[in-house]
């Protein structure tokens, strides 16, 4: 039995245990469930809770240097996600349930996943959608437009590909069923796609220049506007320059930090294994997500910003692996220094006898 069952069977035994009257549903999805698992995989894993009670069952942690996120997600954004308000599609589409309170429960759920089938098969809602996607990734063009630095630049361009990505899954009126680990793969599969888009797309991913970023992103930009019959957006940029210097000024709040370190630790992970395995779609998109969320804290924390992105090379990937493995141990060193834990356990007998969650 791997780590990763033990885990499930940990959660399935807590759930019914302590929490039976709280929790109306478990739910995985991603590589537990979906066969593209690696050895450095966590358990994709989210619980709808009945109760206030309910949400004390969020846990994060960090087994064998393996991060998990066990979360929580209200009836209200679950539906939400079967309307494709959100991305994160596969956890109502390919979800499979591990918990269930009861009979009601279950039939909310499996409606849910029916009307998300039926909304994927109306065009009028998904080109309706699409396009909403569209207007999000010309707003982040924009953005890319302002841009001097690499990181910032390879930041902006990143979000707009994986959103207009989404977009035409959406016009096709479907999703990515394995997320962002097969997206590249997945876009040659529809048959309604942009001209070039494929290319383009890569093209920004291998781009080592910002005026480069610029104008593949422009393209994919234009490519999708022509096929979509949708023109262009363009809105006048908000400068968050001197919001970002306020928020600095705050105290820095480690236990959040340490939270969100075990949170994230599998994006660290991705990176390192797409290093070995010379997945350099893969890399891009995964520092694209783990950058997003330094620099977020970087102005919500005061910390430094750390650089991930600007030493991504399709040709040299473990100078990225290695950037981002430097990023990871001082970040861990900060909460630490502040004296403050991560709950990180050697292996899972260690994580059992520690017996820190009720």
């Amino acid at each position: 039995m791997t780590v990763n069952d033990k885990i499930v069977n940990w959660i399935s035994n807590r759930v019914k245990r302590d929490y039976a009257e709280d929790i109306a549903l478990i739910l995985l999805y991603g590589s537990y469930i979906n066969g593209t698992a690696n050895t450095k995989s966590d358990v994709d894993c989210y619980f709808i809770p009945r109760t206030q009670r309910g949400y004390q069952f969020a846990a994060d942690f960090v087994i064998q240097d393996i991060g998990y996120d066990i979360f929580p997600m209200s009836w209200e954004r679950v539906e939400g996600i079967a309307n494709l308000k959100e991305i994160l599609i596969p956890c109502v589409g390919d979800a499979k349930i591990l918990y269930c309170h009861g009979a009601d429960e279950l039939k909310k759920f499996k409606n849910l996943q029916k009307r998300l089938q039926d909304n994927l098969k109306n065009s009028e809602y998904t080109g309706k959608i699409a396009r909403g996607k569209f207007e999000y990734a010309c707003k982040l063009y924009w953005q890319l437009e302002n841009c001097s630095k690499l990181m910032e630049a390879r930041l902006f361009a990143g979000k707009m590909i994986m959103t207009l990505a989404d977009a035409v899954a959406v016009y096709n009126q479907d999703y990515f069923h394995f997320g962002l680990k097969k997206q590249y793969e997945d876009l040659h599969r529809f048959k309604n796609i942009p001209a070039d888009f494929i290319g383009e797309y890569e093209n920004v991913i291998k781009s080592e220049r910002v005026e480069d970023i610029k104008m593949h992103s422009w393209n994919l930009i234009r490519a999708f506007g022509d096929f979509a019959a949708a023109e262009p957006v363009r809105e006048e940029q908000k400068q968050e320059e001197k919001a970002a210097e306020e928020a600095a000024d705050q105290n820095t709040d480690f236990y959040f930090l340490a939270r969100l370190y075990e949170e994230i630790c599998s994006t660290f992970n991705k990176i390192y294994v797409c290093a070995k395995t010379s997945n350099y779609i893969l890399a891009f998109l995964s520092a694209v997500c783990l950058q997003n969320e330094l620099k977020e804290i970087a102005g919500e924390q005061g910390i430094l910003c750390y650089d991930i992105l600007g030493a991504y090379s399709y040709r040299n990937l473990e100078k990225l692996a290695e950037t981002t493995r430097r990023a990871e141990q001082d970040f861990v060193r900060i909460i630490t220094d502040s004296g403050e834990k991560i709950k990180r356990f050697a292996d899972f007998e260690e994580f059992e006898r520690a017996s820190i969650w009720g």
